[in-house]
């Protein structure tokens, strides 16, 4: 049996572009302000039933609002399958795209994976959300295969995208 990766952070402070953040992990009372996130990001959002579930502690789940400035404005879910992470949903709000902060949560993301041990960083992405593709392209992620019909709202294709972490602690 293979033992566990070493405890991920429960999240930083940063200042970025005259922005304060600070990351936290994802409980129920940020449930409103990630449902609305979610309408405001993505055609399928996910449902408050799945959301609500995400936000109760678990040992296989790596989940993060960040607060811009106060107000959460974006959000990081992840799990955790043996030594893989897997980016199930990153989110910006729609004012704030566009400025790099999805490219910084990214990086901080990749970083702290590598540096807790994992080797790899697994996503699927819509096949028409060129801008994201281009992002984990950017940060070292490759695709891998399509998946035909895997989004069920319309049958859209998911790209299946990995990236290979360094061992070094200031991966990537």
């Amino acid at each position: 049996m293979r033992e566990p990766a070493p405890a991920l952070p429960a999240g930083f402070k940063a200042r970025f572009r005259g922005l304060e953040l600070e990351a936290e992990p994802f409980r129920p009372e940020h449930l409103l302000a990630v449902m609305a996130l979610e309408q405001a990001c993505f055609p399928a959002p996910w449902s408050e039933g799945l959301l609500r579930e995400e936000a109760q502690p678990r040992r296989h789940a790596w989940n993060l609002v960040v607060r811009v400035d106060g107000a959460v404005r974006a959000f990081l879910f992840n799990w955790i399958v043996v030594d893989e992470m897997h980016l199930l949903n990153l989110a910006v709000d729609p004012p704030l795209q566009g400025k790099g902060l999805g490219g910084y949560l990214l990086d901080w993301l990749l970083r702290e994976a590598g540096r807790a041990g994992f080797a790899v960083v697994s996503l699927e992405v819509r096949a028409s959300n060129a801008r994201a593709i281009r992002l984990y392209e950017s940060r070292g992620f490759e695709r891998l295969f399509l998946r035909r019909g895997y989004y069920t709202d319309n049958g859209e294709d998911a790209v299946i995208m990995l990236c290979h972490l360094r061992e070094s602690p200031d991966a990537p």
